[in-house]
Order: C-alpha cells, then sequence, then structure tokens
C-alpha cells in the first residue's frame, strides 16, 4: 500500500489516547482541506507527485502552494534598500502599513488621542505626518532642499509619486528616497520623545 493510499484511506477512530485521537482529527481535517482544494482525491495524488523528490515531499513547494498570496504593493520594491537604514525602512514599512501606534489606533486605551506635536487635531498617521503644522514645516523645508514642487499629502503618494518620477540620476533618486525614509523616521522618533 503506498503512503498516499494510506493518506485518504484512514478514518478517525475512538481511542484510548486523547492527543493521538487530536491529531487524527487534525489530519483529517486537513485531507479534507486538501481534497476539497483539488476537487478529487486524484487530483491531490498528482500534484503530490509534483511535489515529490527522491527523499520524499518537498515542503517548500506545498507552502508555496498553498499560502495566501497577496498583491505585490508598489512600494514593497523601494523601501528595502541597502543604502536605508533598515530602522528607516522598518518604521517607513510600518507607516505604509497603517501600522504605526499612532493614538487613533491606540484610542482603545481611552488616552487622549490629539496629536502629541500641535494638539490641534486626532493623530493620524496622515495627520501626523503630513497635515500637522509642524511636519508640514519640515516638509516644506525637505522638497525645498530636494527640489520636489508637488506637495504630497499620504505616505503612498509619496512613494508612489518617487517611483514615478524616477529621473536618470540614480544618485538623485537615492537622496529622495532616503529623505522620505529619513524624514518619516525623525518625526515619528520626534513625536515618541515629546510624548514619552
Amino acid at each position: 500500500m503506498e503512503m498516499w493510499d494510506v493518506f485518504f484511506s484512514f478514518e478517525v477512530s475512538t481511542s484510548r489516547n486523547p492527543q493521538q485521537c487530536l491529531q487524527v482529527r487534525a489530519q483529517v481535517e486537513i485531507r479534507s482541506r486538501i481534497i476539497t482544494a483539488f476537487g478529487s482525491p486524484e487530483a491531490v495524488i498528482e500534484h503530490m507527485a509534483e511535489w515529490s523528490r527522491s527523499k520524499g515531499l518537498d515542503t517548500s513547494r506545498v507552502y508555496e502552494y498553498f499560502r495566501p498570496k497577496r498583491a505585490k504593493q508598489p512600494w514593497q520594491t523601494v523601501i528595502w534598500k541597502a543604502f536605508i537604514p533598515p530602522k528607516y525602512s522598518f518604521i517607513l514599512w510600518l507607516g505604509l502599513r497603517g501600522r504605526l501606534s499612532t493614538r487613533e489606533r491606540l484610542m482603545f486605551l481611552q488616552e487622549d488621542s490629539s496629536c502629541s506635536l500641535c494638539i490641534n487635531t486626532q493623530e493620524t498617521a496622515k495627520h501626523l505626518f503630513f497635515e500637522c503644522p509642524f511636519s508640514n514645516l519640515v516638509w516644506t523645508n525637505i522638497r525645498q532642499w530636494l527640489g520636489i514642487h508637488r506637495r504630497m499629502s499620504t505616505l503612498l503618494s509619496a512613494v508612489k509619486w518617487l517611483i514615478k518620477e524616477k529621473t536618470r540620476s540614480s544618485v538623485q533618486n537615492k537622496a529622495r528616497l532616503i529623505a522620505l525614509a529619513c524624514t518619516v523616521y525623525s518625526l515619528w522618533r520626534h513625536r515618541n520623545e515629546v510624548i514619552f
């Protein structure tokens, strides 16, 4: 009897060992999901044969097939560069994913949600990095220094604009990317210093 035949033929039986019973139930659940995904046991066996190698099943191929795949974001290729310090890239990455712990995101703690830099409005990522008078002044100086005439309103629009407006000068492109990452990091750090 082949391994695949065993995989498709076993059933859940009552066992004296509860741990073993849970493992068998989990295996049956996985088997059911796989059969549902492929439509029939024969189709599963066919795919498993493709995933096999001489030593057994190549789990990396199986994982790659079943893992959820999301559409690539335009900013993924921009923020993770060798010339951008990792801590700057990380904060920019969190900001682009909407995962920075701004006061708006921490409202469940029932803390004051006003911007720590201007104290005028609710602290959102958009406000903190682009609408706050303090950050607006910083961005004005950065844009002037780099010769950027367009005002940016969100991190995503800033990155999309940098991708779209690449110049022939790679030095200028790098300077713009570093300036974006550094400014976001510096504003975030300054905000944290004011709070803490």
